[in-house]
């Protein structure tokens, strides 16, 4: 388009005036959206939609660092202009700058959520512990996928997003602080839950091999 500023990635603002996309919206555009000309409150939901579509398929498909790249830097893109739209005094909606402050949050969720290195799928055998006053348990257990920052595994005990647990493998007298960052059942109805590794490089030895070699899950 012809009246658009430059600006990074896929999300440019408006200089001139121009109508929104959006069917049956008699607003102004103030930004384009992969082209797509939109108004501040067409932009979140429809920015929303585009973000969840792309991380889910990152989510989905094997690690692409080039693809996960670019999703990084279009959630830049989008919380920068919605911080500008924040900003502007112009702009006096109050409900609008609410929704935006909102937007930002969820789009710093999202980039947090993002894998930083390439999954593979590895049976490790493991410890599982969680060290909590009053609520201590410690289990054997095995892991599903590793990555140099993370891992998914099996977990027989309740667990909640967001809390602390203990690693160490079976095979090696390796610990490693970690957070959950998801908890769900997978298709083979296993407890699956997803840890960050918070305090140590390479625990999975990822960086000796190509990969690890698998071992028998436990019965």
């Amino acid at each position: 388009m012809e009246n658009l500023i430059e600006a990074p990635s896929e999300v440019r603002l408006i200089e001139e005036s121009a109508a929104c996309g959006m069917t049956s919206c008699d607003e102004s555009a103030a930004i384009a959206l992969r082209s797509r000309p939109l108004c501040v409150r067409h932009f979140i939901p429809v920015c929303i939609q585009e973000i969840e579509s792309r991380g889910e398929r990152l989510k989905n498909g094997l690690y692409d660092e080039a693809a996960t790249l670019a999703f990084k830097n279009f959630i830049s893109a989008c919380a920068e202009q919605a911080s500008r739209f924040i900003q502007d005094d112009s702009l006096t909606d109050g409900s609008t700058k609410s929704s935006l402050e909102g937007f930002l949050r969820r789009v710093s969720q999202s980039g947090q959520r993002l894998r930083r290195s390439p999954r593979l799928s590895s049976s490790v055998p493991i410890f599982l512990r969680r060290e909590d006053s009053g609520r201590t348990w410690e289990e054997e257990t095995w892991t599903i996928t590793v990555s140099q920052h993370g891992a998914s595994l099996v977990c027989r005990h309740p667990v909640e997003t967001g809390g602390a647990l203990v690693l160490s493998r079976r095979d090696r007298a390796n610990r490693v602080q970690a957070r959950v960052v998801y908890c769900r059942y997978n298709s083979e109805g296993w407890r699956e839950i997803g840890v960050e590794l918070l305090d140590r490089d390479d625990f999975w030895g990822l960086s000796q091999a190509p990969r690890i070699q698998p071992s028998v899950q436990p019965a």
